[in-house]
């Protein structure tokens, strides 16, 4: 048995092994590349996310006012001067 190594053996036995498994060695880069990918995207936007939902805590009084302006749903509407001929699509 030969037990010194030449680099034209290496050679060989690494061309050999790229050209046998070829595409599978391209199949995992292209997933792992996509894989990444993708987890990199779904990071950016749960960050983004956990940073603009931010909601406030309290009320200020201007807003507190315009609710308390607001009507109930069992509240009659005004009604409306149409031009002749029209109808109010909002009154049921």
């Amino acid at each position: 048995m030969k037990s010194d190594l030449s680099l034209q053996q290496i050679t060989r036995s690494t061309a050999r092994f790229l050209h046998r498994y070829h595409i599978l060695i391209f199949t995992f880069f292209v997933l792992g590349g996509l894989s990444a990918a993708t987890f990199m995207l779904y990071r950016a936007t749960t960050e983004a996310q956990s940073t603009s939902s931010t909601t406030p805590s309290s009320f200020d009084q201007k807003t507190i006012d315009r609710i308390s302006t607001l009507r109930s749903a069992s509240d009659t509407p005004t009604s409306i001067n149409l031009p002749a001929g029209r109808a109010n699509p909002f009154q049921e």
